[in-house]
């Protein structure tokens, strides 16, 4: 498993020069692949070493190839229809030719477009639990919001043994409540809207003044926002991850705006950060040793958790017509998510099919 150690570093010269290089070389590389129309990284590298390196003599050969490599990348992303473009400050790559970290002493060294300098490096306090795992690659960028550089480690270590799939959770997302688990655990999102709409409200003020000071509080507004999120989706995923349940089962949502939907719920659809609470879900269990699977969601939401049928849903309860149980919505779905993720283990032995005890589950 892998995990990003965050850090920011005060501003250097060598370093601000290093990036500026590298991203008007890989715009070159960028301009040269798409003419080419050809992603191959042996092409690529055929059409524009040695040009690069008479050219640039201060730009190291690795340092060369991580920019092909970042090029190549791009373009394929692209899928050569459009031609991409890096900008001024944007992230540079560093291999482990290219870079030598010192986690423990708080030192690391990189290769610059004036050779190797070592800078200082404060490693926060959550972060330190990563110092023992091993440092695969690094990122280096410039925020000139803040004025600093942003160096991003890539650090690994192997992943846990896999608990036995014996106890199952469903999770069902929604916009009114972030996650419901099926054990009867509620993860209301009324917090989170209500400062969505406060930030929203102060985005519309500042787009309509249109000023310069304007634009930048804008861009200040947006990382806080997604910082805020970001913090909500991490201790939301912690929470159900801890769960005593060594399955996780989430739905395979494919949500897209659609006009009959009409504007306000198409903005809720726009603030609802569903997939990165997945993600983040998928990242925390594995460290866990614990499985997460996807199923389809359809009709989770209409069908009854007791007995199978269809029932109807009228806002947040759900009722069946065939055996009158009546629920709240979400958690009916969530229990059904659950139910069609035991279905999937196949052949594993599960022994608790649902999260919930049979008691509750036939009240």
């Amino acid at each position: 498993m892998q995990r990003t150690i965050k850090l920011t570093l005060n501003s250097n010269d060598s370093l601000l020069k290093t990036i500026q290089l590298y991203n008007a070389v890989c715009n070159e590389v960028l301009k040269v692949g798409f003419e080419a129309r050809t992603y191959s990284k042996s092409k690529v590298h055929r059409l524009t070493y040695c040009g690069i390196r008479q050219k640039y003599p201060m730009l190291q050969s690795s340092m060369v190839q991580c920019l092909r490599d970042q090029a190549c990348d791009m373009l394929k992303r692209e899928e050569l229809k459009h031609l991409p473009v890096k900008k001024l400050f944007s992230a540079i790559r560093y291999n482990q030719r290219t870079f030598k970290p010192y986690l423990q002493r708080g030192i690391i060294s990189l290769c610059t477009v004036h050779g190797r300098i070592k800078v200082s490096i404060g490693i926060p306090k959550y972060f330190q639990q990563y110092l023992d795992w091993q440092v695969k690659s690094a990122t280096l960028s410039y925020d000139i919001c803040i004025e600093k550089l942003r160096l991003h480690l890539v650090v690994e270590k192997e992943s846990p043994q896999k608990l036995e799939a014996n106890t199952v959770l469903g999770v069902d997302s929604g916009i009114i409540n972030h996650a419901v688990l099926s054990n009867n655990v509620f993860f209301a999102s009324n917090q989170i809207r209500n400062v969505k709409v406060r930030y929203q409200f102060l985005r519309q003020k500042l787009q309509a003044l249109g000023t310069r000071s304007a634009k930048r509080l804008l861009t200040k507004r947006s990382g806080r926002e997604k910082r805020f999120q970001a913090d909500v989706n991490h201790r939301i995923a912690k929470m159900i991850v801890q769960q005593p349940f060594n399955v996780i089962v989430l739905e395979k949502l494919k949500v897209k705006k659609e006009k009959k939907n009409g504007r306000r719920f198409n903005r809720k659809l726009g603030n609802w950060s569903w997939r990165q609470l997945q993600v983040f879900v998928e990242y925390k269990a594995e460290a866990y040793g614990k499985t997460v699977v996807y199923v389809n969601p359809a009709y989770t939401s209409q069908t009854c958790s007791r007995c199978g049928q269809k029932g109807a849903r009228k806002g947040l309860v759900f009722k069946c017509k065939h055996c009158g149980f009546e629920l709240n919505a979400d958690l009916n779905a969530s229990r059904n998510i659950a139910q069609k993720g035991m279905t999937l283990l196949g052949r594993l032995s599960v022994n608790e099919p649902y999260a919930t005890p049979h008691s509750i589950l036939t009240k």
